[in-house]
């Protein structure tokens, strides 16, 4: 249980500060829910609390993971196919389940992929609506874990995702 203070991450929408804990009757139900602050664009969401593990809430990684996730977000992939013939649905769906995750390794995943294919080919609508807010929910995290003022945090990261997705 995370009380209020507490700086948590949530799977879609990054990092956020539980601001307040409320009770809402709900279909007739009395629910606990947080109020979560999200860091990233002052948005408030509920997260019901009683299945906050299985939504995906987490704590904050810690430095020395977020050192680990920035040398993943430089390397250079030269095996992996970025290109796989998979068609526009699949890979959406593929890459709406690794955000989901609330996993930051796949989350970086997603967004060096796209990073890769917007410079090849362009993405579609919905690719560049998901390579946002992908970079969003890394933004706010990182630049928690690490200190770091989220805008200088973006500049950083454009400027890692534009060297690893140059065209060849």
């Amino acid at each position: 249980m995370y009380n209020v203070g507490d700086t948590i991450i949530h799977p879609l929408h990054g990092a956020g500060e539980i601001i307040e804990i409320v009770e809402k009757n709900v279909l007739g139900e009395c629910q606990r829910y947080y109020v979560v602050k999200v860091i990233y664009n002052d948005m408030k969401i509920l997260v019901p609390i009683h299945n906050a593990t299985e939504i995906g809430i987490r704590n904050v990684i810690s430095e020395e993971e977020a050192n680990k996730v920035f040398e993943l977000l430089k390397k250079k992939e030269k095996d992996i196919n970025y290109n796989l013939p998979i068609n526009y649905n699949k890979r959406i769906k593929e890459n709406q389940q690794k955000i989901k995750s609330g996993n930051i390794y796949n989350v970086v995943e997603v967004i060096k992929m796209l990073a890769i294919r917007d410079r090849q080919k362009g993405l579609s609508t919905n690719e560049k609506i998901m390579f946002n807010n992908a970079k969003q929910i890394l933004v706010s995290e990182l630049g928690l874990a690490k200190g770091i003022d989220i805008k200088v945090l973006e500049k950083m990261i454009e400027s890692i995702l534009y060297d690893i997705s140059e065209v060849k």
